[in-house]
């Protein structure tokens, strides 16, 4: 583990265990870099990544200020109707805070290489894909692109702007296309881009979450490609009631 690491997983360790309260001022960076044996540009480095998970925020005049604990909403990947995930709102609800999904631009593209491969399209083939941004109060924590094969579904609700009557799912199904398995499911980190970290208040660079999923209907046809980035310190990922 290299010294940044070491020094920014005592801090929250700290922080989360109330040596450190919310609403006081961690110890200057100077007195850190002696408490830690490490250089001011290593201290800072660990500050940055604190800040990254919201966890501190600067001020102007006292420094790094710990910031209360923030509502952490479990994402039930794996949902009642077996397809996932399950609603945002009512995810948020079970965490005991308030959520919404805003659904904002539905787009007509091309099918790049990769994307064709996912969906089972040939490349440059016309797809849909639908916007929404999730969020906790009147903050965004999660960015979300659904996309779907326009041959598919072209004369449905999913062409149009604004939230599906009755949901995704319900028209897919009315459609012919009955979602019936998860083809594939990738979870992962990476760092945000410039846009991302923007929408969703982090630091540059700061790691997100990263979720892709493709679903079928009974016939194998790929009808689905869900994916989202999401910040690390408002979501966590869980599976329940897993069949083995």
């Amino acid at each position: 583990m290299v010294r940044h690491e070491e020094v920014s997983d005592d801090l929250r360790a700290k922080i989360l265990d109330g040596t450190y309260p919310a609403g006081k001022p961690l110890p200057h960076s100077q007195l850190l870099a002696i408490e830690h044996g490490v250089s001011l540009s290593t201290v800072s480095q660990a500050l940055a990544t604190l800040k990254a998970e919201q966890l501190v925020i600067r001020h102007a005049a006292e420094g790094m200020i710990v910031q209360p604990p923030l509502t952490v909403v479990d994402l039930v990947l794996h949902g009642p109707h077996g397809h996932g995930p399950l609603p945002w709102a009512k995810c948020c609800e079970r965490s005991g805070t308030e959520g919404a999904m805003v659904t904002g631009k539905v787009a007509t593209s091309k099918a790049a290489p990769d994307l064709a491969v996912l969906l089972g399209v040939d490349v440059g083939d016309e797809v849909i894909t639908r916007n929404r941004r999730a969020t906790i109060g009147d903050t965004v924590v999660r960015l979300d692109e659904a996309i779907y094969p326009h041959r598919l579904v072209h004369d449905t609700p999913l062409t149009r702007r604004g939230q599906v009557p009755g949901g995704v799912y319900r028209a897919l199904a009315s459609a012919g296309l009955e979602p019936h398995k998860v083809v594939r499911r990738v979870i992962a980190n990476r760092q945000a881009t410039d846009a991302e970290a923007k929408a969703l208040r982090l630091v540059r660079r700061a790691l997100v979450l990263t979720y892709e999923q493709v679903i079928a209907d009974r016939e194998g046809t790929r009808i689905e490609l869900m994916r989202f980035v999401a910040n690390p310190a408002r979501i966590r990922f869980v599976d329940e009631q897993v069949a083995l």
